[in-house]
């Protein structure tokens, strides 16, 4: 034989060789191999869910705004028989250590208010023609419903003089407040009321030519202007403060705008307390 002929069975016998040895290194492959291999190239492309946790502790909590309160007076809650009996009456405790006092209307949130009359029109001013009017004649219908303008404790409720069937509301902030020729009394001495509850229905009692609501503001046994606490054409309450002083016997009202708070006007103004009867008959 030729050498070619040697190198082409060499080359035959050699290639069989490695096909041998490749199939059975093939076959000695574990299975687990094999199945991890598979495993692998079949993983699930679904996302896999995070652990919930909360993270809010990382972000501040939102603030809560604290209500703003006007500060309570210090007032009489009990009432004696005198309190119960006429409409202008010293309050023992209101100013006793103090020669004035402030009322900031401001501070009076909207639901700690209410017009006395919703929806009435004055038809007769403070002081007006006659120059001794103790408070605004408010004008609605017969028998129309009177609420409280604050919250507070009834003082007085019965017929008086010309004022006819009238209610007297002690307010925490200070203030009284009157409400008279009422048609019916719907609370009684005693009663703690708060703004915006029906206490009277409007009427004619007293002396009265028509049925109308007597409205009136006073501290301490005296009147002073409405005008000065509600805004009555727009009925809402104004926003500024009110210093009342002691002068003698009388004591001296006078409004400070809240953006001169200390700013201070010479024309403030008093008026004499109607304690006498006869005088508070003449008032209305």
């Amino acid at each position: 034989m030729s050498k070619t002929h040697y190198s082409l069975i060499l080359t035959v016998v050699l290639l069989l060789i490695l096909s041998a040895c490749h199939s059975l290194w093939t076959a000695q492959i574990p299975v687990s191999t094999v199945s991890q291999r598979e495993t692998v190239m079949t993983l699930p492309t679904t996302e896999i869910p995070l652990p919930a946790t909360d993270f809010s502790f990382i972000f501040p909590s939102k603030p809560e705004l604290n209500q703003i309160e006007p500060p309570r007076k210090n007032i009489t809650e009990e009432l004696t028989a005198r309190d119960k009996s006429y409409i202008g009456v010293v309050d023992p405790l209101l100013m006793a250590d103090e020669n004035s006092m402030i009322i900031d209307l401001s501070l009076i949130q909207e639901e700690a208010y209410a017009f006395p009359l919703p929806g009435a029109k004055v038809i007769s001013p403070y002081a007006g023609r006659r120059k001794h009017h103790s408070g605004v004649d408010l004008k609605t219908c017969a028998n129309d419903t009177i609420v409280s303008a604050f919250d507070g404790i009834v003082r007085m409720a019965k017929p008086y003089y010309a004022y006819g069937n009238v209610v007297v509301v002690r307010h925490y902030n200070g203030l009284e407040t009157v409400y008279s020729h009422n048609s019916k009394n719907l609370v009684k001495p005693g009663d703690r009321v708060k703004a915006g509850q029906p206490i009277a229905l409007t009427g004619r009692t007293g002396r009265a030519t028509t049925e109308h609501l007597h409205f009136e503001v006073r501290v301490n046994g005296q009147h002073f202007n409405p005008n000065l606490v509600f805004n009555l054409t727009e009925r809402k309450l104004n926003n500024q403060c009110l210093v009342f002083t002691k002068k003698g016997n009388n004591i001296a009202v006078e409004p400070i705008e809240l953006k001169f708070p200390y700013r201070w006007s010479s024309d403030s103004y008093s008026y004499k307390a109607a304690t006498v009867k006869s005088k508070a008959t003449s008032h209305l």
